[in-house]
């Protein structure tokens, strides 16, 4: 009998999930609105796929990405305001007492980053960072074979970089494609025709990608500065902007470091949307 997977992608609008197979491939997948998490929408999803899969296929083990830092139990110990009520949700807990099957818990930019080493064209030895840019924003620093995730769970929590207490902005709140998003609706315009626009010559929309793109590359260029990545891998929907985004990114943060001082390549991800699904499975592979 094949030995398969369930794997859970949970963001801050829906719960992604698939059933994977030892080979990698991906035998079902669905996707559920999270519904702001009311009345814990987002567990109760998850116990009922979790139950359904398992009516319906032979699983071995359950891995589950999720948006917020998480503790070493499984249990979510820090969600910022895209999803409500939902700190302190024991996941690990719930889903091993329903299920009886062993699960894993990681942060889906901690998940995106493996999916792309397990699945991308990475190797093992290289020093990568990943930084997400969506809703908000996260970090990820694999290196020397494993993931750096710090004392407390909270490595990489880039989000949250230049936090201000006078009126709570942080880089996540200032810079994410949300924050974007906002900027652009006077011109009732979204984000992916901004850029299109920008590709066109539209002057005005150059500029705004220009500023938005140089603000991210201060941040990327701290980073290398910390932790000196060979690869920085750029990923949320934007990145489907291609070498028109990471070009830019990559020409901003050659221009806040010292020249030559740095050899960090700023890349788009490969696997895209399914690399959280395959990350958030990657421990059973170890």
């Amino acid at each position: 009998m094949s030995t398969n997977y369930l794997a859970f992608d949970i963001g801050g609008t829906s719960i992604k999930y698939a059933v994977i197979n030892q080979q990698w491939q991906i035998l079902t997948r669905g996707k559920c609105p999270t519904n702001h998490n009311h009345h814990q929408t987002i567990i109760k999803t998850l116990q009922q796929v979790s139950q359904e899969a398992s009516n319906n296929f032979s699983i071995a083990g359950i891995g589950v990405s999720t948006a917020g830092r998480v503790g070493k139990d499984g249990d979510i110990i820090y969600a910022g305001p895209t999803i409500s009520d939902y700190q302190g949700t024991p996941i690990r807990q719930i889903l091993h007492d329903q299920t009886k099957l062993p699960v894993h818990v990681m942060n889906d930019v901690d998940a995106a980053l493996m999916g792309e080493i397990v699945r991308g064209n990475y190797q093992h030895n290289q020093s990568i960072y990943c930084v997400a840019l969506g809703t908000g924003i996260g970090g990820a620093f694999y290196v020397n074979g494993h993931l750096l995730n710090g004392s407390h769970g909270l490595a990489n929590s880039v989000g949250y970089l230049n936090y201000n207490p006078r009126n709570q902005t942080t880089f996540e709140s200032e810079f994410s494609t949300l924050a974007l998003e906002q900027e652009l609706k006077e011109f009732s315009i979204t984000v992916p025709q901004a850029f299109e626009k920008a590709r066109q010559g539209n002057l005005q929309f150059k500029q705004i990608i220009a500023n938005w793109c140089e603000k991210i590359s201060k941040h990327l260029a701290t980073i290398c500065l910390l932790l000196d990545p060979a690869i920085i891998i750029v990923g949320g929907a934007v990145s489907q902007q291609g070498d028109f985004f990471i070009q830019q990114l990559q020409s901003n943060v050659n221009k806040y470091l010292p020249a030559g001082l740095a050899h960090t390549k700023i890349q788009a991800p490969i696997l895209k949307e399914q690399a959280q699904l395959f990350g958030a499975i990657s421990p059973f592979f170890e």
